[in-house]
């Protein structure tokens, strides 16, 4: 109980000394009265509360299979974007240390947002992983938004998604027993010399009902390995490979009342809902969706760190891709037999920068001799551009078509679709099995062969979904609870059995009602504060009532991510009785996050945020809380 009762000791030696002196006095003039000292006491000094910001961010990280990244590993944010706005959690200026976390979260507030609202776009990276984008859009009416980043680890061999990868030296990449040798010298580039002028990593992914693909990338004799600045790399790289399945054969065979947790495309580098430029000379962007036929990353990497990002002057590297037959196009375009310039033919015939332009495309399966449009990913801005056109081609092979284009830098590469979308947004209202607005967690999928997007509220409204930048094109749509899909369908025409709702455009579902198959749960609605709390409790003797103060909190169900929360102080959250559930607040006073469990009933709780509060030594004046208890 801090030091109470030594002060309380030298209290009593005072009063028994002026009792020991009040015996001595006398009629004498010369005996001077001398004062009792004044009993102190050290108090805790109320600590002050951090601003309240005008809006908070939030960027959740977990791996593929949705598990957060171990403690070990250190994950960084890049802005790629202005920062105007961004402030820590604690509402100071942004430094490097704050965007480096072993937490797999990161969380800052936003100091003002236009009226036209602010965006943000970010590239999230972490050793052993490849990294991933997204972008935070904020208004003054939705102003606490969060996002989830996937990340995809550089060897990854059985995996419950259709991604393999894999880091070789590059040696390595001769088969056994071949008579091939390899070197490299920083001048004259890779030499590949015997049997073989190439060297080739594969990756195959043949996971029956869910995915069938693949991709070969192969280097050349001769090959140079220049970084960003043209200057060639002394030592020879290793190369990473990690090829993304787009599951167009799940999407085909699952059933109805089922739906995927977790998929390849979910880890897609930007999502596939973006945009990208109209023209490589223009920064003037159209907004629209991806569709895929897979894609691979590829790196080189020497030993201390530097990438390769070209190969030298009239040199290339072969991207060959083995597509899923049941992919779909949704702008068909074939290209005649015996047609030399693709780019050309492309470009004339419905195609403009990789962004399709027929008037009224029809979705269909790819068949051979379409063309289709070849991506990059610039992973240090988290961009997509438009490189080229390859057309699809019969192996014979009875699953994959085949699709090869040369490349002359490194990046990402995707075949991709890219359709413009029909309205910039679509909201409907989702309704539970009584005709009531749903208040059940749920997240709604949509998909088509090589399409998919996963999307959550992160503020506990689970009544209506809106969704910006829909697909142009048809797609499924199903509700995903507990790992299974509950939608009925349309509220006119529902027959209490979960299905998938097939929409040929989805802005045709503005305003309506989905319903589904479930019945409410049993909410409870809880009260939490947030507060400042005194920690250096052994350096006074009375402690000071706690502080409300804002904060950022992050609620997760089942240990999955559930909410993104801006605490002014006190608020409430909506909790479903039987499911378990954990809560992370900042910590803006030592960068963490402190973890607590929280109980789903109705009892209040505190989030208690320690501080070192200061100390003031002020005059006995009564009976006070003391520190320490």
């Amino acid at each position: 109980m801090g030091n109470n009762k030594f002060k309380l000791t030298k209290l009593a030696l005072a009063l028994g000394l002026t009792a020991s002196l009040s015996a001595c006095f006398s009629d004498n003039d010369n005996n001077d009265y001398v004062a009792p000292p004044v009993p102190t006491q050290d108090v805790a000094v109320p600590p002050t509360a951090t601003e309240a910001q005008a809006g908070s961010v939030t960027v959740n990280i977990v791996d593929i299979n949705g598990a957060p990244l171990a403690d070990t590993v250190t994950a960084m944010i890049s802005f790629t974007s202005s920062e105007d706005g961004l402030l820590t959690a604690a509402g100071n200026a942004l430094t490097d240390a704050d965007k480096s976390t072993t937490a797999s979260s990161f969380a800052f507030t936003v100091g003002s947002i236009p009226t036209d609202g602010i965006s943000y776009d970010y590239v999230i990276s972490a050793d052993g992983f490849l990294n991933n984008s997204g972008t935070l859009t904020l208004s003054t009416t939705d102003n606490v938004v969060a996002q989830e980043i996937r990340l995809t680890p550089r060897t990854l061999a059985d995996s419950d998604v259709a991604i393999v990868a894999d880091t070789k030296a590059l040696e390595e990449l001769v088969p056994e027993g071949e008579n091939t040798t390899v070197s490299y010298d920083p001048t004259s580039g890779l030499s590949v010399s015997g049997d073989k002028t190439e060297i080739a990593l594969p990756q195959t992914i043949n996971k029956a009902g869910i995915a069938v693909g693949g991709s070969t990338v192969k280097i050349k004799n001769g090959t140079q390995f220049l970084d960003k600045d043209g200057t060639a790399l002394t030592t020879v790289p290793k190369m990473t490979v990690a090829y993304f399945a787009n599951e167009a054969t799940r999407n085909d065979e699952e059933a109805e009342s089922a739906a995927a947790t977790s998929s390849s495309l979910d880890a897609f580098p930007g999502g596939l809902a973006l945009s990208v430029a109209s023209d490589p000379n223009s920064t003037e962007q159209v907004e629209g969706s991806f569709t895929s036929g897979g894609f691979v990353a590829i790196e080189l990497v020497d030993d201390a760190g530097n990438k390769v990002k070209s190969f030298g002057e009239g040199n290339s590297i072969t991207v060959a891709m083995q597509v899923d037959k049941k992919t779909s196009n949704p702008c068909p375009v074939t290209l005649p037999a015996g047609t030399a310039d693709i780019a050309a033919y492309a470009e004339a015939n419905g195609f403009k920068n990789g962004v399709c332009t027929v008037a009224a495309p029809v979705a269909r399966k790819i068949a051979a001799g379409d063309i289709f449009p070849v991506w990059s990913y610039d992973e240090e801005v988290g961009k997509w551009g438009f490189e080229s056109y390859g057309e699809v081609t019969d192996s014979g092979n009875a699953s994959t078509f085949d699709v090869s284009v040369d490349v002359n830098h490194l990046s990402y590469w995707n075949l991709d679709y890219f359709n413009n979308n029909k309205c910039s947004s679509v909201k409907f209202n989702i309704l539970d099995n009584t005709d009531s607005a749903n208040i059940a967690e749920t997240k709604l999928v949509l998909e088509i062969n090589g399409y998919r997007r996963v999307l959550t509220s992160y503020t506990g409204d689970y009544s209506s979904a809106t969704i910006y930048n829909p697909p142009g094109f048809p797609v499924k749509m199903k509700v995903l609870r507990n790992g299974a899909n509950v939608l009925d369908g349309l509220s006119t025409n529902s027959d209490g059995v979960a299905s998938a709702l097939t929409v040929n455009n989805l802005c045709d579902l503005n305003n309506q009602n989905l319903k589904l198959t479930i019945a409410p749960p049993t909410i409870v609605t809880k009260q939490i504060k947030t507060q400042l709390v005194c920690s250096n409790t052994a350096d006074f003797d009375v402690n000071t009532a706690p502080v409300p103060t804002p904060a950022i909190v992050a609620l997760f169900k089942n240990n999955s991510y559930l909410q993104s929360i801006y605490s002014t102080g006190t608020f409430s959250v909506k909790l479903e009785q039987g499911a378990s559930y954990t809560a992370n607040y900042y910590d803006y006073n030592t960068g963490n996050w402190i973890s607590t469990n929280v109980a789903a009933n109705a009892t209040a709780a505190t989030f208690d945020i320690p501080v070192t509060c200061e100390v003031e030594t002020v005059p006995v004046t009564g009976t006070g809380t003391t520190g320490g208890s």
